[in-house]
């Protein structure tokens, strides 16, 4: 009888064990959804994205040089969630801020519903390969949150320009000088559409008078989607483009997850006859990879206007994709950069996702260090024009005349 009950206890405490690793190893899918935190999910979400930030993040050494004190914005921000924040839209406010601390260098952010929407057009679809972008985005719980985020319109995106007015390309002809100017906002992916026509639409319909310059202004334009300049400005003009840049990571788990499979980085201490940026090593990167990138389309346009001189103004706004455009244009000579430095992180690789466990908010920023064409890092030191001139100084388009002038 002893022996009996024995075998049953040891039943019962086997599928107890049994019963609890299962529950403890459940699929994603059938775990818990949830949308209300506690405070120490909410502290373990941040020391999990500090750990990941330390690891993976480049630009701390940088941040620092230039007046920012990571730690104690580190432990402030900490001290202020352990105090004061008790739902989702605080926890989402105080990593905002604390990021436009860091000025959001190298794309570094909390990713809003509107981000978030468009990372899932790009990388979530049924229809597009697997890739990293898209598992993060498969996880039960970010999707869940950033559906309940939405639904209640709690986060209220902060932005230049809201999700219903993006303004549209501004045209127009100086008949005395011969001149088209192209005012150019945003490249944001939702006006891709919008716009695809309307550079090709106002040249055509221009056409019959004399055109000898053509002038895009981008400044204050903080980028989008590549696919909107290849497509809305390159595109009606024709032609086959292809340039290389060299591109500087850091051997870790989560950055080999980007771009091992499809780049296979290589160790810097390889590289022959290429002169290495010197933030390379201060910035503790450890391989290197370089990209071919090339653009072809066939003209759309008549001829006046492919023997036009093309200029694109840029200040130290221009971000993004839109560095990623003025870059295209000095590396294959497509137009000439006139104005002030840019602000950088261009030269088209999207920012990397990383999720935060309990919460399923995502953060991105840049998991590649990208060599500009003066031989800096693009994040650092921009894209330069080819010709400098103060943009601040009364009429923008008056001082390009004077150089039309002098040519």
């Amino acid at each position: 009888m002893k022996k009996r009950k024995l075998f049953i206890a040891v039943i019962f405490l086997f599928t107890g064990i049994l019963f609890f690793s299962l529950s403890l190893f459940k699929p994603m899918e059938e775990r818990e959804i949830k949308t209300t935190f506690t405070t120490e999910e909410f502290l373990a979400d941040f020391d999990e994205l500090w750990e990941i930030l330390s690891e993976n993040y480049y630009y701390f050494p940088y941040l620092e040089k230039n007046g920012v004190d990571i730690e104690a914005l580190k432990a402030d921000t900490r001290r202020q969630l352990e105090s004061r924040i008790h739902d989702i839209e605080g926890f989402y406010y105080l990593l905002e801020v604390m990021f436009r601390k860091m000025y959001n260098f190298a794309h570094l952010d909390i990713v809003n519903a509107t981000v978030y929407a468009t990372y899932q057009n790009n990388y979530g679809l049924e229809s597009i390969p697997d890739n990293n972008w898209k598992n993060v985005l498969q996880n039960p719980q970010t999707q869940a949150i950033y559906a309940y985020l939405e639904e209640t319109d709690k986060i209220k995106v902060l932005q230049k320009y809201d999700d219903y007015f993006i303004p549209e390309i501004e045209a127009s002809y100086d008949e005395t000088r011969d001149v088209i100017i192209f005012k150019i906002f945003s490249f944001d992916g939702r006006i891709c559409e919008r716009d695809q026509h309307k550079i090709e639409e106002y040249l055509t319909a221009i056409n019959d008078n004399k055109i000898a310059h053509i002038i895009f202004d981008i400044r204050g334009n903080a980028g989008g989607n590549d696919k909107y300049w290849w497509n809305n400005i390159v595109g009606p003009f024709g032609g086959d483009y292809e340039w290389t840049n060299w591109y500087y990571v850091r051997e870790t788990e989560l950055i080999w997850d980007y771009f091992f499979n499809d780049f296979h980085p290589m160790r810097i201490s390889n590289i022959q006859e290429h002169n290495v940026p010197a933030a390379v090593e201060d910035f503790g990167l450890t391989h290197y990879f370089t990209f071919t990138r090339k653009l072809s389309s066939d003209t759309v346009l008549k001829e006046k206007m492919l023997s036009a001189k093309r200029w694109v103004i840029i200040d130290e706004q221009v971000y993004s994709s839109a560095d990623s455009f003025a870059a295209f244009c000095k590396e294959t000579g497509w137009a000439t950069l006139v104005g002030e430095r840019t602000k950088g992180d261009g030269k088209g690789v999207s920012p990397i996702l990383i999720t935060l466990p309990k919460t399923g908010l995502l953060v991105r920023f840049s998991g590649v260090a990208v060599e500009s064409s003066d031989g800096n890092l693009n994040a650092i030191t921009g894209t330069s024009p080819d010709v400098r001139i103060n943009i601040s100084n009364g009429n923008v388009y008056d001082e390009i005349y004077k150089i039309i002038e002098e040519e």
